[in-house]
């Protein structure tokens, strides 16, 4: 997995960072990993707002002091925050009509919108119903193709 992240433009999705902070039994250290990359700068790493969102909610419901400690650690991390704007969410509407996804609609449209090629997640449900979409997505917007790497399972296929 290591090599296929190398040198690459990478969008790290929410859940990445949700199993680090919780050090989650099955997913942590494979996770762990990814930010390890991240953090040697082994990738080009692209977040967004929304993932600082999605990271505060989520935590905040077991330890504000957790979720506040995980998005400070968010925004220590040497990441590329890419900006929610109008086209931003004129992409998120297509992906989530063609692919039936909610959040995980508006993070594929910044990924499509900024023409990142990889996005490393745990959400393989979601993602998959995204890349059965991805070639119409690819064509109406002029997108590059897309690869969807599980840190546990590697690359996912639609």
């Amino acid at each position: 997995m290591k090599s296929l992240l190398r040198g690459k433009q990478v969008y790290i999705d929410t859940n990445v960072f949700i199993y680090v902070a919780l050090k989650h039994p099955q997913y942590y250290e494979d996770c762990y990993t990814i930010l390890d990359m991240l953090v040697s700068k082994e990738f080009i790493g692209y977040g967004s707002h929304l993932i600082i969102f999605e990271l505060f909610g989520a935590l905040s419901g077991i330890s504000v002091e957790a979720a506040y400690e995980a998005v400070n650690s968010y925004l220590s991390l040497p990441l590329r925050i890419l900006e929610l704007n109008r086209r931003t969410f004129d992409y998120a509407k297509e992906i989530a009509l063609l692919s039936r996804t909610t959040y995980d609609a508006l993070h594929a449209a910044l990924v499509a919108q900024n023409n990142i090629e990889i996005v490393v997640t745990e959400d393989i449900e979601d993602w998959s119903k995204i890349l059965r979409a991805w070639p119409k997505i690819k064509e109406k917007f002029k997108t590059r193709d897309l690869t969807v790497i599980s840190p546990t399972q590697g690359v996912i296929e639609a």
